[in-house]
């Protein structure tokens, strides 16, 4: 046996390897589809009963009038459960949301509204201060808390099945997630490509998380496990509530009916700090998740290529045998061919989740596009330039992580 051979045997156990990866997360999204198709069967009827039951407070914090806040503040006068309060948390009065909203809502008579001015942060993130601000100012009556981001345009049964499952005392939170549309050209569509691939994760309440523009909880448990101290000095609201809520014990209930669609527009620019400022976040408030993932995306991405090159070589005559090309394209073919499942399958959920526009064919050909071609490279470059960054822009303001439960503010624009 020569080094070549030893070189022809690695690459093809890598392949096979990633080809078992494959596989594995083709399963992962037949299990979405079919939790997707359970979510679907229950009573919307019920769902709708046992959240009247409860007292809600809607927090949405603001930061600017994004483009799509006047959509979800008509939602939220389209929901099938009335909670008791939506509260609007902003830095400062001087905040174009301020005025505005306040205009949109003057003329609500079925929801009752109110304002938190919560001022500047000094050290946690300015979105974290706000939400603080907001839940300390609640009257003692609200029992359910429900954060939903500024840019989520819900649907209309969007609260009641958000809420409901709190019924059950071994559930800590329920969270739904974003669907990027791909309308909007080249940086649209790669959006819809990488976000995707989180999506079919959430139907695992092994490795899901609760996701901060579209999640409720009890505001018993906010109080219990440490949550409000959690958040004092931290960045990210949605993962160090997950961590608090896996240190108890709790599950975190994925609603299929709570995902919203984002229709806002991007630049390629824009999408790609979003997405390495995201990467960075996980980094550093869940070190495993990020390491699974890169692993999961290292795996994939070079196995999957060293099995291409070495069924390609044969054919041009580059190098190889035919055993081995034989084989390299056997595993090839397999590994893209899972990879491609998983995605349709992601996208037949979807399809019942969701109609025209918030979802569309483009979705579907940039999510399994995606997923056969430059999905893994845009990845892997994600991945490797989170891996040793620490400061982030946001919302015009540069943070530095030093950990998960520490943030400092260096800048502001």
């Amino acid at each position: 046996m020569t080094i070549v051979d030893v070189i022809y045997g690695a690459c093809l156990l890598w392949g096979a390897w990633a080809a078992l990866l494959a596989l594995n997360a083709c399963g992962g999204g037949i299990r979405f589809y079919r939790y997707v198709q359970a979510a679907l069967q229950q009573s919307t009827a019920d769902a709708r009963n046992r959240a009247a039951r409860r007292s809600i407070a809607v927090i949405m914090p603001c930061k600017g009038v994004d483009e799509k806040l006047r959509n979800t503040i008509d939602a939220f006068e389209q929901q099938t459960v009335r909670p008791a309060r939506i509260v609007f948390t902003l830095e400062s009065e001087t905040d174009p949301a301020y005025q505005t909203l306040q205009e949109w809502t003057r003329d609500w008579r079925k929801l009752n509204c109110s304002f938190v001015i919560a001022g500047i942060a000094t050290d946690c993130g300015q979105k974290i201060h706000n939400l603080l601000a907001a839940v300390d100012a609640l009257d003692d009556d609200i029992d359910t808390l429900v954060f939903v981001d500024s840019d989520a345009v819900p649907g209309d049964d969007w609260l009641a099945h958000l809420v409901a499952p709190l019924d059950d005392p071994d559930v800590g939170a329920t969270t739904g997630y974003r669907w990027y549309t791909a309308i909007g050209g080249l940086a649209a569509g790669m959006r819809t490509a990488w976000n995707a691939a989180t999506l079919t994760t959430l139907a695992d309440e092994r490795r899901n998380f609760a996701w901060g523009g579209s999640t409720a909880l009890r505001r018993a448990d906010f109080d219990s496990l440490g949550i409000h101290d959690a958040w004092r000095r931290a960045l990210s609201d949605d993962l160090v509530l997950t961590r608090c809520l896996r240190t108890a014990g709790r599950r975190i209930r994925f609603v299929p009916q709570a995902l919203v669609a984002s229709t806002d527009r991007t630049t390629l620019r824009g999408f790609l700090e979003f997405a390495t400022r995201q990467m960075i976040i996980t980094r550093i408030c869940a070190p495993p998740t990020w390491r699974r993932g890169f692993l999961l995306v290292m795996n994939l991405t070079f196995g999957g290529t060293a099995v291409a090159v070495l069924s390609l070589a044969y054919l041009f005559g580059w190098f190889g045998t035919q055993v081995v090309s034989v084989t390299a394209a056997a595993l090839w073919a397999m590994l893209m061919v899972a990879a491609a499942g998983e995605a349709v399958f992601r996208q037949l959920a979807l399809r019942r989740l969701l109609s025209a526009p918030n979802w569309s064919w483009r979705d579907a050909a940039w999510d399994i596009g995606g997923t056969l071609s430059f999905g893994g490279s845009l990845h892997s470059h994600l991945f490797f330039k989170s891996m040793f960054r620490r400061r982030i822009w946001w919302r015009n303001t540069l943070y530095e992580m030093p950990s998960a439960d520490e943030t400092r503010i260096l800048e502001r624009r």
